[in-house]
């Protein structure tokens, strides 16, 4: 299953928004950077570069992970938010286990979900 085009972040100018305008959450594993939207849902951005890994099988690896995450947290009915979130995975995610990132990537859109200020999905205010 693929994310929706709706639901990706495409273009240099919506990269450059979410990195100008960042709410950052980040560990040994992964650097998330979100930013609240102007849309009705969240999309998702990654920055994969050679400097995590020179093979293309692990990059590509971390991508399908990360989307995998995304969507089981984000593309659901009852979506908590609607944001931009960039991920820059670090080197260190190419030798953790995957059920260890997915973990890791939850983690993180829960602490974004809670830094992030403005209305939810349900029209409530948050923090």
């Amino acid at each position: 299953m693929t994310i929706p085009r709706r639901s990706r972040l495409t273009g240099k100018t919506a990269f450059s928004d979410v990195f100008e305008q960042a709410t950052v959450s980040s560990d040994a594993c992964f650097k998330v950077l979100g930013r609240r939207a102007g849309q009705t849902h969240a999309r998702l951005g990654m920055a994969v570069s050679r400097q995590v890994d020179r093979r293309a099988v692990q990059r590509n690896r971390l991508k399908r992970i990360i989307r995998e995450s995304f969507r089981a947290h984000y593309l659901v009915d009852d979506s908590p938010l609607a944001a931009d979130f960039v991920v820059l995975p670090r080197s260190a995610a190419v030798t953790t286990s995957k059920g260890q990132l997915l973990e890791q990537l939850d983690r993180h859109w829960r602490r974004l979900d809670q830094k992030l200020p403005g209305k939810n999905a349900t029209g409530q205010r948050s923090a």
